[in-house]
């Protein structure tokens, strides 16, 4: 497998840097890409699974707000 090699210029995350750096130091191997793009693709996952679930709830919110204007007005919407 291929390795990672970053140079002096190369920045990463904190926490992605502790995860590598984890997942390396477990084992006396070298570190590889697809290790790398795993750990990566769990954290936009979990990204976009917390964001969707953000959205629901604004969509909620907004909905009981409607309602609860609907009720006060005596309109339907």
């Amino acid at each position: 497998m291929a390795n990672i090699s970053l140079n002096s210029y190369s920045r990463m995350s904190d926490s992605l840097e502790r995860e590598i750096l984890q997942a390396s130091a477990g084992s006396n191997r070298a570190f590889s890409a697809l290790e790398g793009m795993g750990i990566v693709a769990k954290a936009v996952g979990r990204a976009a699974t917390g964001f969707g679930r953000y959205l629901v709830q604004v969509a909620d919110a907004l909905n009981e707000a409607r309602a609860r204007d609907a009720r006060f007005s005596g309109t339907q919407w």
